[in-house]
Formats: structure tokens, C-alpha cells, sequence
């Protein structure tokens, strides 16, 4: 009867004679939540789920759809800031997290600087107007978060670097610039300051490292540029008709020039965006040529450094007016990073909405209101949960 009983158990595991190859494309097809309950089937599987090798294949790193945009606004009264906000894309939809990161120590007491691939950089600060602070990284899908080391008194430009089918790991890149304000500063002066030098930590190594520039020139990055991490590189917008890249080890640079063609659109320092929709580098502004019109641009090969022009639209079949400015009376807030929609919020009530280029629809969203302030980050859930020394 043992005997028997052995033999059935044998028999009820088909799936210890496929392949780890043929296990893995099985497995990558799962949704995310299935694949958690299957790490308990066997000590095989949950060895081949958690493996770094299938990163790329298995949905555990697969990053889900755009759920919608973090933003922080001022109260009308008391001036202070307000970041527990998120707009979602879908009319009606919930917000996939707590936009208020209550899980973060003190979290009324710090500022969104940037979001990446379901990821957050923060500055969190002892007290309200304190002259230091620190930085945090966090995953507000997990609730899982880490302090980097330092204190810091000046407001460098920021940025953060990740992706999940890369490396568990990120990077923090804070630009050293001449003159930068002290973090206590009562100063709203947009000035553009000089790059000498980049210190970029590594969760990795759990340890920040300073990198003289090495860029033939010493760029000043457009205030509050949203920043692309693409192929190993953290990319920015500079004033110089530029966009600037450096890698995370801080040993190679770039300089890719904007487009230089007939049709191509001088770059208001104030104005110009960049970011990723499928794999690409995307740049969008208004027209030089026609100030009533938007352009958009795409690095189709990113070692040629050749942009391309992908799309133009009429702000009049925007947004039913002709003479409005980018930067002004609109911002854009992201592009999709799956399909072919640029999300915009315009006018005085900061209406968030979509434009899909295929067809030139236009939707209406969310009303931000009136407090909304840049950036509006994109957040896109990230339910991994295989980032180390994370609280």
C-alpha cells in the first residue's frame, strides 16, 4: 500500500518532467498575484521564480500599466504642501496605493522629487522649513522603503535611477551646481546653475560616490526636467539644446544635440520635456516654426543620435484655443510608456488630460485644481518584492 501511495505521487507531479526553460515561458505568462502562490508548489519552483537569470521573462519584474500621477499642491490658507495627491488615468478608478506614504517616518514632512519604474524619490526633512534633510527611496505598492545615507543642506537637482529587468538595485544621482540654494532658503528663483560634478549612490554598495563632470562642457540642467533612465543612463534636459546622460558608475557621458534641421524645434529652456514611451526617447515642444502647434521627436536609434519627427498636433486641436504656451498655460505631464498618448495638464483649474495621436482623441480626466504644482510624477505599480534592505 506504501508502494502504491509512492507511485500516485509520483504520478500527481507531470510538471517535475518539464524543463526549466519550458517551466519559465509557462510562468511567464501567469499574473503576477499566481505567481506568488506558486513559489509554495516546490523548492524547484520558488528557486526558479526567485532567480535573477529570469528577470526579464518573469511577470514578478514586469511593470503594470500607467495607474495615474502623484502631484503635491499648496493649500490656499496656509501655503503648505500637500503631497498625499493622486490623479488616476481611468475615469473612476481607485488609487492603486496610499498617495499619502503614511508607511514613511514623519510623512508629512517631505517633498516628491521623482519617480521611476514604480519607484520614489523623496526629501524628507526633521521639521517644517529645516535647513537639512535626507533622502528616501520608496515602493509605495509594497510599502517597503530604505534612507540613504547623508545629510544634505543644499537643493542639488535630484534624480532616480531603476530598472527592475535590469537589477534590483537603483541609483540616486544628485548634480553638485554652483550656487545652489540652501534648503532653508525662502527663494523662488528659477536660475540655471553650472554641473561640476555628479555623486551618485548605489543600493547596491549602499554608498554614494563623487564623479567629476565629464562632459566637454558644463551643462545647467532645466529646472525641474524630468529625468529618462534608459539603458544604463540617466538622461536630463539642458539649457545648452542638449539632452546630457551619464551612466551609474559615473564613467561614461553624453551629450546627444537636439535636432538640428530645418524642421526642428529651438528649445525653450523652460519649456522642453523628455521622456520613454516603448523602449525610446521621446522630446516634445512647441513648434518653431509654428508656435500653435506641438512637435514631437524620437530618438528612433539611440547611438545615431538622429531624431525624428513622430507627430504635430494644433494646440487649437488641443485644447479649442490657438494661442497658448508650453510651460505656461499647459505643462506635459508624461508620455505613455506603452502606447501613443501624451498626458498634458492645462489652464488655470490644471486640467489633466490625454491626447492620443493615433486618432486625435482628446479626454478630459481630473480636475487637479488650482494648488496643483509640478512635477506630476507617473506612477506605474511595481509588486516586486525582491529589493534588499528595504524596511
Amino acid at each position: 500500500m506504501a508502494d502504491g501511495s509512492r507511485d500516485i505521487s509520483r504520478r500527481r507531479n507531470p510538471a517535475d518532467k518539464l524543463t526549466e526553460d519550458l517551466l519559465v515561458e509557462i510562468l511567464s505568462r501567469v499574473p503576477y498575484r499566481s505567481l506568488c502562490r506558486f513559489k509554495c508548489v516546490s523548492k524547484r519552483w520558488r528557486g526558479i521564480i526567485s532567480h535573477p537569470d529570469h528577470r526579464k521573462a518573469l511577470p514578478q519584474y514586469h511593470l503594470q500599466d500607467l495607474a495615474g500621477f502623484l502631484y503635491s499642491s499648496r493649500g490656499p490658507s496656509t501655503g503648505y504642501f500637500s503631497t498625499d495627491n493622486f490623479a488616476h488615468v481611468s475615469a473612476g478608478g481607485r488609487a492603486p496605493i496610499r498617495p499619502s506614504l503614511p508607511f514613511l517616518p514623519d510623512c508629512h514632512q517631505f517633498h516628491l522629487l521623482d519617480s521611476c519604474n514604480g519607484l520614489l524619490l523623496c526629501r524628507r526633512f526633521k521639521t517644517f522649513g529645516a535647513g537639512a534633510f535626507y533622502y528616501v527611496v520608496c515602493n509605495p505598492a509594497t510599502e517597503k522603503w530604505v534612507a540613504l545615507p547623508g545629510i544634505f543642506s543644499k537643493m542639488q537637482t535630484a534624480r532616480l535611477g531603476f530598472d527592475p529587468a535590469v537589477s534590483s538595485h537603483f541609483h540616486v544621482f544628485q548634480f553638485v551646481e554652483d550656487g545652489a540654494a540652501d534648503a532653508n532658503a525662502n527663494d523662488d528663483d528659477d536660475g540655471y546653475e553650472f554641473v561640476r560634478a555628479v555623486d551618485i549612490y548605489s543600493s547596491k554598495t549602499g554608498a554614494w560616490s563623487h564623479k567629476d563632470t565629464g562632459w566637454d562642457f558644463l551643462p545647467r540642467i532645466v529646472s525641474d526636467s524630468r529625468s529618462v533612465f534608459v539603458n544604463g543612463f540617466l538622461h536630463l534636459l539642458a539649457v545648452e539644446s542638449a539632452v546630457v546622460a551619464v551612466d551609474v558608475e559615473g564613467t561614461t557621458w553624453r551629450a546627444i544635440p537636439m535636432p538640428d534641421d530645418e524642421d526642428a524645434p529651438i528649445i525653450d529652456v523652460d519649456d522642453g520635456f523628455i521622456d520613454l514611451s516603448r523602449g525610446r526617447l521621446y522630446l516634445a515642444n512647441s513648434d518653431q516654426h509654428d508656435l500653435y502647434k506641438l512637435s514631437i521627436w524620437v530618438l528612433e536609434d539611440y547611438g545615431s543620435e538622429v531624431w525624428v519627427l513622430e507627430h504635430s498636433v494644433r494646440y487649437l486641436n488641443l485644447f479649442g484655443v490657438k494661442n497658448v504656451r508650453l510651460g505656461h498655460e499647459y505643462h506635459i505631464a508624461a508620455l505613455h510608456p506603452q502606447r501613443n498618448t501624451i498626458f498634458l495638464v492645462y489652464g488655470h483649474d490644471k486640467v489633466l488630460m490625454s491626447y492620443e495621436m493615433d486618432t486625435g482623441k482628446v479626454h478630459f480626466i481630473h480636475d487637479l485644481g488650482q494648488g496643483s504644482m509640478e512635477p506630476y510624477l507617473p506612477y506605474v505599480p511595481l509588486y516586486s518584492e525582491a529589493l534588499a534592505d528595504w524596511h
